[in-house]
């Protein structure tokens, strides 16, 4: 059984329900609860690296997935030619249409109904979806959304609940269990659907949560971060972990290609 009082038992729990009538509260959270600040500030900061070194050159055609109050969305929006957010909460949803009237918003359950069809993007985003998730979800999830990547598209995803960060490491010496996952749980989901990890960026290596936020000022907590991704100890001690993920044969590809320039 799951400790954490957020939490029912494993075996009856469904990510799917957690968020339903939360939509305007949980958007307020990324502007109030000053741990969520920081790593939604840190986080945009990664979107712009990313769409700066894949997407210099093309248009982007994106696609939210569980986009609950459209804040990627919202984000990205002037940078896209094409932005379409899904979501089952239909609380989240309302506020994702008034922040941005100008994407397609869509309730509903990829995993059950694909009402996308045949559609496809090149940039495909799920934010605070994997960790929370049971296995089984996450599966049917990302089976869902590689179908819908181009070839040459990103998924780019992230694991804020790193099973081995330092919050949750001390968490469990004192006997508090949360729904986490581990790197190789990452890692052998998205290979499981023929994706490859192209690029990582970890965020928070100091712990603080949303109950227990930041002693310190944010510059300390980007400075920690700075010197254990120097380190190369970021991806195994921070807490938020964006990964940039590409179909493996592609990657493959871009690296030959690569090694003949370089030749």
């Amino acid at each position: 059984m799951l400790e954490h009082k957020d939490h029912c038992v494993a075996d009856q729990y469904d990510y799917r329900l957690s968020h339903i009538g939360k939509g305007q509260a949980y958007d307020d959270s990324f502007r109030e609860n000053p741990w969520r600040v920081f790593l939604w500030q840190r986080e945009q900061q990664i979107l712009d690296c990313i769409l700066n070194k894949y997407f210099s050159d093309g248009t982007i055609t994106h696609l939210g997935f569980a986009c609950g109050t459209g804040r990627i969305l919202a984000y990205l929006v002037g940078r896209t030619e094409t932005s379409t957010g899904i979501d089952v909460s239909e609380s989240m949803l309302k506020v994702a249409r008034e922040k941005v009237p100008s994407a397609e918003v869509i309730k509903g359950d990829l995993t059950k109904n694909d009402i996308l069809g045949d559609r496809l993007f090149n940039l495909i985003t799920a934010f605070r979806f994997f960790p929370n998730a049971q296995p089984p979800l996450r599966a049917e999830a990302i089976q869902c959304l590689v179908k819908h990547l181009t070839p040459n598209g990103l998924l780019v995803l992230n694991n804020h609940k790193n099973h081995s960060s330092l919050l949750y490491r001390l968490a469990r010496l004192v006997g508090r269990h949360h729904r986490t996952m581990k790197t190789k749980e990452v890692e052998q989901l998205v290979s499981s659907v023929g994706l490859k990890v192209a690029e990582v960026f970890p965020i928070g290596v100091l712990p603080a949560c949303d109950k227990h936020p930041m002693i310190l000022p944010s510059f300390i907590h980007k400075c920690a971060d700075w010197f254990a991704n120097a380190c190369a100890v970021g991806r195994t001690l921070c807490q938020d972990i964006i990964y940039v993920c590409r179909l493996e044969g592609q990657t493959r590809l871009e690296n030959s290609s690569q090694n003949a320039h370089a030749e």
